[in-house]
């Protein structure tokens, strides 16, 4: 009896040890995951992705990284409520990565990052940037402006018209006049000498957007004609470089009298090599009057309709000057001619930011 009490001792005595050991060591490995599993996020910063500098404000489709804790377990991020997408597989508990989604509303909003975890959510100040497109204008002094429509624009710092690249050595940046700024538009004018150019904002916050190329593919007429293309007429008399009536510092005058037309003859123009003509017209004669104009000595023609004391401006499909086919291989010839056909002796009209698109 007394041998067997003692192994039956020893035994009790063991496990008491082996469970100590074991519980000991539960301990210090499983409670830093337990409590981290027990608590909401914590967000310390937002960087854009690519050049990972701290930023309060997002561009649309741009990719972030947030960092903080408990991020291991996130199982939803949102951006002004909507949701956003992410791969939990890329982050750590500090650290993820998310893109903001295109259809996440940017103005009028509270402007909040909500991030998701198992044991709580978190929000982070995050307002939103896009570009959605733009419109031109001009001022009664003759200044070409620019207005970005999208958001949120509230902290706009500059806007910069930026043509070329540095790879071909010809990067050009021009900061633009801010002129006014909502929540939702930016005015901006034209710096002097853009022809082509992508229209980038910035703001305080640190976000940066960049719209669709502003200006022409290819110019015939900015303040001067091309020095590539010539001009003759028909009934009547042009001014090359008028200050009357100008988008910039120059426009055309054309005075005409009834039918009568201004040619502008270009080197060698492949018709497929441009979508659209544009051109912006100034009238000074009454509603209705209107110009046709027409490629190749008028094998195919647009009219369009001047508006008084009013510059408009035109872009016009290269496909609707021939809409039944027999489009030809090279433009060289385009004509402005007085069309409205009222019997006056004479019809004055200016030409301004032409070219192709």
């Amino acid at each position: 009896m007394y041998i067997k009490n003692i192994k039956i001792g020893s035994l009790s005595f063991t496990l008491l040890i082996l469970l100590l050991v074991v519980t000991s060591c539960s301990d210090e490995f499983d409670t830093p995951d337990i409590e981290n599993n027990n608590a909401p996020p914590v967000i310390t910063s937002v960087s854009e992705a690519r050049e990972d500098v701290p930023v309060t404000q997002g561009t649309l489709e741009n990719t972030y990284i947030i960092r903080g804790e408990n991020l291991s377990s996130i199982i939803g991020i949102y951006f002004n409520g909507e949701r956003a997408g992410f791969n939990p597989a890329l982050g750590t508990d500090e650290l993820a990565f998310v893109t903001i989604p295109e259809t996440a509303p940017y103005v009028g909003q509270d402007n909040i990052m909500m991030v998701e975890n198992l044991s709580g959510t978190t929000e982070y100040d995050f307002s939103l940037l896009t570009i959605t497109d733009f419109t031109e204008s001009t001022t009664e002094e003759g200044i070409k402006t620019v207005t970005l429509l999208g958001g949120d624009f509230s902290e706009t710092s500059n806007v910069i018209f930026t043509s070329g690249t540095e790879e071909a050595g010809n990067l050009v940046e021009r900061e633009a006049e801010i002129l006014s700024v909502t929540e939702s538009e930016v005015t901006v004018a034209v710096p002097s000498g853009i022809e082509q150019a992508f229209i980038n904002i910035q703001t305080s916050r640190g976000a940066s957007a960049q719209s669709d190329s502003y200006g022409f593919s290819y110019s015939i007429y900015i303040d001067d004609l091309n020095p590539d293309w010539e001009m003759s007429q028909w009934g009547g008399t042009f001014e090359l470089q008028s200050e009357e009536q100008a988008l910039g510092q120059y426009s055309i005058k054309s005075v005409r009298e009834a039918w009568a037309g201004l040619t502008f003859l270009p080197p060698s123009i492949a018709f497929d090599e441009y979508e659209s003509i544009t051109v912006s017209l100034y009238g000074t004669g009454d509603p209705g009057d209107s110009v046709n104009i027409a490629i190749n000595d008028f094998a195919g023609q647009v009219t369009v309709e001047l508006i008084p004391g009013e510059w408009t401006k035109y872009v016009i499909p290269l496909s609707e000057f021939f809409p039944n086919g027999g489009a030809p291989a090279v433009i060289n010839r385009i004509d402005f001619q007085e069309s409205s056909g009222t019997g006056k002796a004479q019809y004055i009209f200016y030409i301004d930011d032409f070219g192709f698109l």
